[in-house]
């Protein structure tokens, strides 16, 4: 390994690297953020191994965006390590798409490799054994210390020379085209809303079993661990727990006083922190208290039959093949094509759960599962 690396965050030494990575026919890529330690997560170092450098960027101090069309460019191939959450965080933040991806989880699990997380593979074929304690590291801090730099090289030194290894191997018994699928596949990933923001309150624990004015309370409570949240950048857990805000909804004290004896505030609702947290629950006293949004009802039974079906399809399908279930089809996919049930050819496509590719391999056999289940 190189014992030199290429720190980027200036504009000037950004735009050299996006125009070297567009002149070569593959690099590997990986990044870092900061989810487990801010509000809003971003990316806050992206890793490139390209021929024998390593080039680790910081986005805190350039914008990514001049990587933009080498990323977008299928021509160059972008070797990563199970891609999704890098693929949704480029899009999120940058809308910036990739292209021609290979994903080395991808291609361990479609040849059947029993361990397929990057600490396994390193250790296995490379000797290598990364410091798990990083795992939980804020990469938004800086300066970075040296030791973090050196453990994010790590994530793509070898990314290059494993994929040569996984392609051989995918040849050899004539998975290539599989692995490419579910890497194109992969790159289609669109962001969606957090759970956390599409239910909001609702989401917290025990809130549905709550009475009505105690649910005033606990509203309140959430609209201000996510004001406060928002402005120190941390994450709602580190301002103030679930359990917490359920539980000074569920018994809120009558005065300031009893507030301060509550135990378990976390530093910031504490001296003047109690101040607004005592307002807010005061204040929520006359608040009118929030109606839960409606249960979704339950699926019908024959949907579920279906469901289930092509899911044992699938099941077979993968079997057969020497992969896993949803490298085949997604549950989204299978979803789609229950709700839709269709019995033609035509009907499936036009329910769009599937492409081309998927259309040619599997719709015979999805079709005969469905039309074996009868009306």
């Amino acid at each position: 390994m190189p014992a030199e690396y290429t720190w980027v965050d200036s504009d000037a030494s950004l735009a050299a690297v996006a125009e070297r990575l567009r002149a070569v026919p593959a690099f590997a890529i990986d990044t870092e953020s900061n989810s487990m330690h801010a509000y809003r997560e971003r990316i806050c170092l992206v890793q490139i191994s390209v021929g024998d450098d390593d080039v680790l960027i910081d986005p805190l101090a350039v914008d990514l965006r001049p990587l933009g069309p080498v990323l977008a460019d299928p021509s160059v191939e972008k070797v990563m390590h199970g891609a999704d959450y890098d693929i949704l965080c480029f899009k999120r933040e940058y809308d910036l798409p990739i292209e021609g991806l290979f994903d080395t989880m991808l291609a361990a699990r479609v040849l059947g490799w029993g361990a397929y997380g990057l600490g396994s593979i390193l250790s296995e074929r490379y000797g290598f054994r990364a410091n798990k304690r990083m795992q939980r590291f804020d990469w938004g801090q800086r300066p970075l210390p040296e030791h973090a730099l050196e453990y994010a090289r790590w994530d793509t030194r070898f990314l290059l020379e494993l994929r040569d290894a996984q392609l051989e191997q995918l040849r050899e018994v004539d998975r290539e085209d599989q692995l490419r699928h579910a890497c194109l596949r992969q790159t289609q990933v669109e962001p969606r809303p957090r759970k956390a923001e599409r239910l909001g309150m609702w989401g917290v624990r025990g809130a549905r079993s709550l009475p009505e004015r105690a649910r005033a309370v606990l509203d309140a409570l959430y609209q201000l661990r996510e004001t406060l949240a928002e402005q120190i950048d941390r994450p709602v857990f580190r301002v103030m727990s679930n359990e917490l805000m359920v539980s000074l909804a569920r018994r809120p004290p009558s005065t300031a006083a009893d507030l301060a004896r509550v135990r378990g505030l976390p530093p910031m609702l504490r001296g003047r922190g109690r101040a607004r947290l005592w307002a807010t629950i005061e204040g929520a006293a006359s608040a009118s208290p929030p109606q839960p949004p409606p249960v979704e009802p339950r699926p019908e039974r024959a949907l579920v039959k279906r469901f289930d079906a092509l899911r044992e399809w699938r099941k077979a399908t993968a079997d057969g093949l020497g992969v896993e279930p949803d490298i085949v089809l997604g549950k989204d996919a299978l979803m789609t094509i229950a709700e839709a049930d269709p019995r033609t050819p035509e009907a499936l496509v036009d329910c769009g759960a599937l492409d081309a590719w998927e259309h040619e391999r599997y719709a015979a056999g999805l079709l005969e599962v469905l039309c074996t289940l009868g009306s």
